[in-house]
């Protein structure tokens, strides 16, 4: 043992090679070389020296120090290949994984030189990679052995080798590197290994950008490669204006403290020391993808990138609100903190093994260093760390040509805003101008998209994962309206499209929620988790002091009308300004309106809103992940929320208790939850049905889809042709006329011998187990617990008004199941089959809470079972003492038909027929409309002399390519027959309209699931 420059350093000198009788039995799968023991079994060349040292290390204390001369090399057969079983794969097998190396290298001076890592068998090279070591600090890789040149195994397959070596690439190269954390082999979900200047080679059978997190080198060069001009003064003048709105978003002035002792106690947690270098724990991204022995007591020793970001930006306020004395010694541990995340390999053109999903992990590191630019430039390191910075983020894809640009949710949601900041890490005005001319274009153009490469769809709703996705949607509207507000009124503003698309989406918010919750049935994998738009007062109200799209009007009118029904009570200022100086008044929102691209309609009436969903082969059900929505298979059958002005709560929707095969408007295969939850990590069903939709004319709608759980696809992930066991199929559709929903459900079947067939009707959370329902047979119902069954025959004029005063009166013949009770559920980030559970999840596994529910009882197995029924949302407190008065004379509606061929309903009050056609092939029998070319939703309203039509074909006919839609519709044509000759009573857009005998045939062209309407007169 040795002392040298006071680090410890244990030499382990071999001099000669040891055999293989010397080697243990347990070979150890991962080498820290946290002793002198952990090289005993390594071989090395004369030329070569090993040793224990702890002058630099990650996991643990120390690292082992290679040191050569001549060339030279080391090796060891002491390790062991881990099987899929042993490996960390959170997924298990629903994502390819194959066998990896994890290694961990240290260099104090970088050198024009190489090493080569390789893997033998028998005393034969089979597959290797190099090393450049023009680098300091750590670098961290994980090299798949797909990846290696030689003899390298095909992708997923095992791997068999007995030596691991590393060798210098020529007889004359020498140096010394240190090694850490090397996991010989383990499988690694084949997305995570990312590819840097060090390992190139990864990914390379992978398109340029096909991971949007990925950074890419190329996109690093195009930083390097911007041609930089003279900036004018008013360029100069609008870069100091953006960047003072920039510092307004967080840095607020709350003057002068004494805040050293904190900012002290804040970089203690760090546990760093200052040496040659800044020595302290690994400061990692995701460890949780990498093998550690159980008994590794080292492992929860490090620092997460994420925590030591918030480090840093509460070292920033202080240093921001802290005495001028105070300031020198914050910033003192601000620039070491600093110097110690590059030496950790944070470096530009490093990945780290991988660093994806970063805009959440390194979001209060952006603002940390944003925010102490000045410290930065100071210390002489402002450039590196924002150029550290701009590759993470990718911020030269902005640079890109158009042809490559691709609206992404995640990128708004994590990045966009980021890479506003990032921006201004940089001394160089030319650069910084350069840049925002860059991003500004990339902003607009991607805001742009609605077609298949946008995420802002044409019908406004905002797609992730294949699908309309509120949730990642809200981190978009809150991270998009705050860089549209600062670029407003420069040269750099978003432009006038992309302003005004985003727009679009961001008021469509409001339709699909009530006030402010949007409901589980586009809750994708988070059901009752704060599915609302409240987070985004603030984003409206940007918004509207962004200005109109096309920049000539301070406010946004429009946008601020919104604001006003959302949030005015609550804000008095902003409410007295846009009234008083803008004429602007509370909107008013439309009593029916649909969005195609999610089968979504909502349907609203004074203070309530019924928010009805379906899917379709384009549309998926709901988002079952791995630890969340477990229980997430029913969400969308059909589904009829109502929700009253409070949202969700309020209406009785709460997770704890929730039967999860109860969501009120669906027709079910009632399952215990172990049966319920999928026996797969992610599925997200589309079925094969096109058919899944809704029409709509004037204030009034009609929804319908064809429900079929046999056979369909996974929207993400790899698994086709899917399907459920019960293979539960019915065709279902809602009339939504002024007050009421008529619901009509036909053709209901299922295999399922064991579990019945159910279409719920409610299911109400109890805060009081006294608050009661209704029925026609035992009036008010208070009891607790409470069971019973109601006979429904013929016109028997039974009802029920749930705890919420919503009234359901059956019209059909069914046995309706009535329920009032204590239930027991399981969070659904809970899995009841594997025992595992979220850790991020807030509640406990088991969940309890106080029920009444109602149901249609399909029995088991059925074969052509139906159901009828209307709902009266929101009825007044006193509605039950004429309720089944009002239910039994109430004229204002007709069923005409409910069969397999089709649903149809008139509403007498408007003289509006609305039609559901599952089958063409059988005739309508209606006065007017004699057929339809194929299945569709249609609305006829009509005036003796004239009718006006709407008319939607609902199959969104996205392309499919390689197995995957382009996620935007092409069209499809609809030909209707009306019996009659009639004429446009002007001239609105149909492909053809003829007089053929005495019936008129009409072609109409139908996209994204739109309705068309036209007028015509006798």
């Amino acid at each position: 043992m040795k002392i040298v420059n006071k680090f410890l350093v244990m030499p382990f000198l071999l001099t000669g090679f040891l055999s293989f009788s010397q080697i243990k039995n347990n070979h150890p799968a991962r080498e820290s070389f946290e002793n002198e023991t952990s090289i005993i079994h390594f071989k090395k060349d004369n030329s070569s020296e090993l040793s224990i040292s702890n002058k630099h290390y990650q996991f643990g204390k120390s690292s082992l120090k290679w040191e050569w001369t001549k060339g030279g090399f080391f090796e060891t057969s002491d390790f062991r290949i881990l099987t899929k079983k042993e490996s960390p794969l959170s997924y298990g097998d629903f994502f390819p994984a194959s066998p990896t190396l994890v290694i961990s290298l240290y260099n104090e001076k970088a050198q024009e030189d190489t090493i080569k890592i390789s893997f033998e068998k028998a005393g034969k090279e089979e597959v290797w990679f190099p090393v450049k070591l023009d680098f300091t600090g750590w670098r961290t890789i994980r090299v798949p052995f797909f990846e290696m040149s030689g003899n390298a195994p095909k992708k997923e397959d095992e791997i068999a080798y007995d030596t691991f070596r590393v060798s210098s690439s020529t007889a004359k190269s020498k140096g010394e590197l240190f090694f850490d954390d090397i996991v010989f082999s383990q499988y690694m979900d084949d997305r995570h290994p990312y590819p840097d200047v060090m390992v190139p080679f990864i990914k390379r059978d992978r398109q340029n950008g096909e991971d949007h997190w990925m950074p890419l080198t190329r996109n690093m060069q195009r930083i390097y490669d911007l041609s930089l001009k003279s900036v004018s003064e008013t360029k100069k003048k609008d870069l100091a204006l953006i960047e003072k709105r920039l510092d307004d978003t967080f840095i607020k002035d709350g003057g002068k403290n004494n805040n050293l002792s904190k900012a002290k106690e804040e970089y203690a947690r760090l546990k760093l020391v200052k040496s040659e270098t800044v020595l302290g724990p690994p400061l990692t991204f995701v460890i949780d993808e990498v093998y550690f022995d159980k008994e590794d007591v080292n492992r929860k020793s490090y620092n997460s990138v994420s925590d030591f970001g918030k480090s840093l930006k509460q070292i920033a306020n202080y240093y921001l609100q802290s005495t001028d004395e105070n300031r020198i010694e914050i910033e003192d541990l601000f620039i070491t903190s600093t110097r110690y995340f590059l030496d950790q390999g944070w470096q530009e053109g490093t990945s780290g093994g991988t660093r994806h999903h970063i805009g959440y992990a390194l979001r209060e590191l952006v603002d940390a260093f944003y925010m102490m630019r000045a410290p930065l430039k100071k210390a002489g390191l402002l450039n590196e760390v924002g150029n550290s910075l701009q590759w993470v983020f990718n911020l030269g894809k902005v640079l890109g040509p158009e042809n490559e640009f691709e609206a992404n949710i995640d990128y708004f949601n994590t990045q966009s805003f980021y890479h506003l900041k990032l921006i201004f890490m940089s001394d160089n005005a030319e650069k910084q101008a350069a840049l925002l001319d860059g991003y500004s274009n990339y902003i607009s153009k991607t805001l742009t998209q609605n077609n298949e490469l946008g995420v802002f769809k044409i019908d406004g709703t905002s797609w992730h994962h294949g699908g309309h996705y509120p949730a990642y949607g809200m981190g978009a509207f809150a991270s998009v309206p705050q860089l549209i507000f600062i670029l407003s009124g420069t040269q750099f503003r978003i432009d006038e499209a992309g302003h005004k698309n985003f727009k679009k989406s961001l008021l469509t918010t409001r339709l699909y929620s009530q006030l402010l919750d949007f409901g589980f049935g586009n809750a994708g994998r988070h059901p009752f988790e704060d599915n609302s738009i409240k987070s985004l007062k603030k984003s409206f109200l940007l918004m509207a002091r962004s200005g109109n799209p096309d920049g000539t009007s301070k406010i946004d009118k429009e946008v601020a009308s919104a604001y006003l029904r959302l949030w005015g009570d609550q804000d008095k200022v902003n409410s007295k300004e846009f009234k008083s100086l803008y004429a602007v008044g509370e909107d008013i929102l439309p009593g029916y309106h649909v969005l195609p691209y999610a089968a979504t309609a909502i349907h609203r009436r004074n203070n309530w809103a019924a928010i009805i969903k379906g899917y379709s082969k384009y549309v998926w059900s709901s988002e079952i992940y791995v630890d969340a929505n477990r229980y997430g298979r029913y969400p969308s059958n059909g589904s009829i929320q109502i929700n009253n002005i409070g949202g969700d709560a309020a209406s009785g929707f709460k997770q704890e208790g929730w039967d999860w095969n109860r969501y009120p408007g669906t027709t079910v295969i009632d399952l215990p939850f172990k049966e319920l939850e999928p026996n797969t990590e992610l599925i997200m069903f589309r079925s094969d049905e096109t058919f899944a939709g809704a029409v709509t004319l004037g204030n009034n709608g009609v929804f319908g889809m064809k429900l079929n759980e046999a056979k369909g696809s996974n929207a993400d992930g790899t698994r086709e042709n899917i399907g459920f066991p019960g293979k539960l199929k019915a065709n279902k559709s809602v009339f939504s006329f002024g007050d009421k929903l008529i619901c009509i459900g036909t053709g209901i079947s299922s295999i399922d011998t064991i579990h019945p067939v159910q279409t719920n009707l409610f299911q109400n959370f109890l805060g009081d187990t006294s608050m009661p329902v209704f029925s026609s047979e035992n009036k008010s119902i208070s009891t607790f617990p409470y069971q019973s069954s109601m006979e429904v025959t013929g016109n028997s004029g039974k009802w029920l008004i749930d705890a919420y005063q919503n009234g359901y009166y059956i019209l059909s013949s069914d046995k309706i199941e009535i329920r009032r009770q204590s239930q027991k559920s399981y969070n659904n980030a809970y899995s009841v089959n594997t025992g595992k559970m979220n850790p991020k999840a807030k509640n406990d596994t088991v969940t309890k809470g106080d029920y009444a529910s109602a149901w249609i009882e399909h029995k088991k197995a059925p074969k052509e079972a139906s159901y009828k029924y209307v709902i009266y949302p929101g009825l007044q407190r006193d509605a039950v003492n004429s309720f089944e008065n009002k239910v039994k004379n109430d004229k204002s509606y007709q069923v005409i038909r409910a069969d397999n061929v089709a649903h149809i309903v008139k509403d007498n009050e408007t003289s509006t027929t609305g039609f559901v056609i599952f089958d063409t092939a059988k005739e309508l029998d209606d006065a007017i409309l004699e057929s339809v070319s194929v299945p569709s939703l249609v609305m006829i309203k009509n005036e003796a002399t004239t009718i006006t039509i709407s008319a939607v074909q609902p199959d969104l006919n996205f392309v499919e390519k390689d197995k995957k839609f382009n996620n935007y519709s092409m069209p499809v044509e609809l030909t209707i027959t009306l019996k009659g000759k009639w004429k446009l009573k002007q001239n609105l857009m149909v492909k053809s309209i003829w007089v053929a005998g005495n019936n008129t045939v009409i072609t109409m062209e139908c996209r994204h699931g739109f309705s068309n309407q036209i007028d015509l007169m006798k």
